[in-house]
């Protein structure tokens, strides 16, 4: 902006002063005078066209025909600037005083090409001469446009800007910008308008120490920026050689489809709860001397959430980083698309929509979070502290204190989108109470109690359907007293009668624990023990986690009465979704178990016969550890040997 001032500055006056010699010299002359000055000042030729129109009476001035400045000697653009027209009137009185008062300056459908080079040299940057010892003191430099100016229009323009490191452009069309300069050394105020990738955008500016700003000193600055419905105000100290920047920032982000536009982006489609209706933001706002920006005491409204706290962010090798500690004394997430309802059975299964982690590759982060009661939209949170750490597209959540469902959550969450989607973790419940846990989670809230549970999952995907389908791990569960809702199994046990089961059904334990491993989004078990004042039971089975449908089978003892009888052995099979399973009893299992026992039984009665007639018909009796059927072949030996031993006795006593 310096280079532009002090080069306006030089032209005005040569055209002023040539204005007043416009009798003493020809129309061609004075032209060829003004751009050979120009150039002389600047180092970059300009050229003004016909026709050139001096005026003396009533107002001293000069109206050009179209205007060239010439581009840096490498740019792409064929001219840093070109123009239709432009008009400068002066004030004759103040001039004949010996004061520059600048009554008009008007700039006709002005076109601006910015160029910035790979190596980081910009086209804009004129050569401008110094005084003869190229060392000008600083009371100097502060005069670089030392005249007033009471009205400055620049009407239907366009400023485009290419940079090729970056590969970004932007174009401003439709430019409107009017200013003034009462007083150099005070304030001066900027309107603009204009159009940026279709959208309409609006500036506003005050600056103090107008000469001492254009030096590139820190004066204060209030800027006023508006697209759409989207305010952003900035008021402070701010500075370009170098840029700095201290002040208080306060915006009204609602309208993001205008901002994107702003951005070359598609506006996100913000859910309720995080800025579907409204999103604001207050903080002060600090550029550090590493490049980066620092928010403190920053307050970002989303609907009615509030999020506080302090954030950096400051540049990286390959993304920006974003350091924070944030505080949220409350918050609730929406439920997403095809998520089941925390009351609703979970019949309806996983959400498929597919799930975005795009945002986590645009930045690293470490922010630490003090959280209050929390609706994630799958699970509920109590007072929570955690740490969040992204890094390269993998996120890492810590869970250093959180506290859910009547106890508390300890380990850490990831969610890694370096190569598609994955989610893991090892995370560790103790005295949760499990109806409500999982009610919110699966919809499931047949299980009553307080315990623990141990888990280590991952699972694959780019939806949550895909993930639960592919989920592998281990885990424990231990409860405590509780109840099992729509299902009794004493009574069951009892009467043979599947029929206790439904509402009003439940059996109560002492105790309720199993071990699992998961594998393709099905949980298995087989060692299921539960303990309970009138039976005891195990168990095993599967948990299609991605299929949410359970096929378990109960294998509960009734305990029997003080006097020895009314103990019962039957098996209870649990199939089906988990949101309405299937409960029965295994009768085909129990009549193969009395059928294995009446043969058991039959064995043992023939035997049994067996061993008698041997006792009594051969006189075998089995030793220890001695079958009935050894026992025989050693009599039939013993026996043997004795008949031979007798022939041999009446042989050799020659009978």
């Amino acid at each position: 902006m310096r280079w532009l001032m002090r080069a306006l500055a030089s032209v005005l006056v040569l055209v002023m002063l040539l204005a007043l010699m416009i009798f003493l010299m020809p129309k061609d002359g004075l032209i060829d005078l003004a751009e050979r000055e120009f150039e002389k000042a600047t180092g970059r030729r300009i050229d003004i066209a016909e026709p050139v129109q001096p005026s003396v009476w009533p107002v001293i001035g000069v109206r050009t025909g179209p205007v060239t400045l010439a581009n840096a000697d490498w740019g792409k653009a064929p001219a840093l600037m070109t123009a239709k027209a432009l008009d400068i009137r002066l004030s004759l009185a103040a001039l004949i005083s010996g004061d520059l008062h600048i009554t008009g300056v008007e700039l006709v459908d002005p076109v601006l090409m910015l160029e910035r080079r790979a190596d980081g040299a910009v086209n804009w940057e004129l050569k401008l001469a110094e005084t003869p010892e190229d060392t000008p003191a600083p009371e100097a430099a502060s005069q670089g446009f030392a005249a007033r100016l009471d009205r400055a229009i620049l009407h239907g323009g366009r400023i485009s800007f290419a940079d090729e490191g970056s590969g970004q452009t932007w174009d401003v069309t439709a430019l409107d910008l009017e200013t003034a300069i009462p007083d150099p050394m005070g304030s001066v105020t900027l309107a603009a308008r204009g159009t940026l990738r279709g959208q309409a955008v609006d500036l506003g500016a005050e600056i103090a120490e107008f000469a001492a700003f254009l030096d590139g000193k820190t004066v204060s600055l209030a800027l006023n920026l508006g697209a759409g419905r989207a305010r952003l105000g900035f008021s402070g100290i701010a500075g370009f050689a170098p840029l700095a920047v201290e002040g208080d920032l306060e915006g009204d982000l609602s309208d993001l489809a205008a901002l994107a536009a702003l951005a070359g982006t598609t506006a996100p489609d913000l859910p309720e709860g995080l800025g579907a209706r409204s999103l604001t933001v207050k903080t002060g706002l600090t550029r550090a001397d590493n490049g980066g920006w620092l928010l403190r005491g920053a307050e970002i409204t989303a609907d009615d959430q509030v999020v506080k706290g302090d954030l950096d962010l400051v540049p990286g090798k390959d993304r920006p980083k974003l350091v924070a500690q944030l505080a949220i004394p409350s918050l609730t997430l929406p439920r997403g698309k095809g998520d089941p309802a925390p009351d609703a059975a979970a019949g309806a299964g996983w959400s498929s929509t597919p799930i975005d982690a795009g945002a986590l590759h645009g930045f690293d982060a470490d922010i630490a979070l003090a959280l209050g009661a929390a609706d994630l939209g799958i699970g509920q949170l109590g007072p929570t502290k955690a740490r969040l750490v992204i890094d390269q597209g993998r996120a890492v959540i810590r869970l250093e204190e959180a506290e859910a469902y009547g106890g508390n959550i300890t380990g850490q969450f990831v969610i890694n989108a370096r190569k598609g989607l994955s989610v893991g973790g090892d995370l560790r419940f103790a005295g949760l109470q499990m109806q409500p846990l999982g009610r919110d989670l699966a919809g499931f809230d047949r299980l009553v109690g307080q315990g623990d549970l141990a888990v280590k999952f991952l699972g694959v995907g780019d939806s949550l359907a895909a993930i639960m389908a592919s989920l592998s791990g281990e885990g424990k569960l231990a409860l405590g007293k509780g109840e099992m809702i729509g299902l009794d199994i004493a009574g069951m046990l009892r009467s043979m009668d599947p029929g206790y089961v439904g509402e009003g059904a439940k059996t109560v334990f002492d105790n309720l624990s199993f071990g699992f491993a998961m594998a393709d989004g099905v949980l298995r078990s087989d060692d299921l023990l539960l303990a309970a004042p009138l039976l005891q039971a195990t168990g095993a089975g599967t948990i299609d986690l991605g299929a949410q449908a359970l096929d378990l089978r109960l294998l509960p003892r009734l305990l029997p009465r003080d006097d020895g009888t009314g103990g019962a052995e039957v098996p209870v099979l649990i199939r089906g979704p988990w949101a309405d399973p299937k409960i029965r009893l295994d009768l085909e299992w129990l009549a193969e178990q009395r059928l294995a026992t009446e043969r058991q039984r039959a064995e043992e009665q023939a035997k049994a016969r067996l061993e008698e007639l041997a006792r009594n018909k051969l006189g075998v009796t089995p030793e220890a550890g001695e079958t009935l059927e050894d026992a025989a072949k050693r009599r039939l030996e013993e026996a043997v040997q004795e008949e031979t031993g007798r022939v041999l006795d009446r042989i050799l006593n020659g009978n």
